[in-house]
């Protein structure tokens, strides 16, 4: 079951679980640029 090459797969269940991986981390940095603006506001 598991992909030899998970980055480059684009079998349908990997490529939905990197996309929702890279909406996360868009979130967290998206949260962390919000704070740095607050810090220095």
């Amino acid at each position: 079951m598991g992909c030899p090459s998970s980055k480059m797969c684009l079998y349908s269940p990997c490529a939905a679980t990197r996309r929702e991986e890279a909406l996360k981390q868009q979130k967290t940095l998206s949260q962390e640029l919000v704070n740095l603006r607050g810090e220095l506001a």
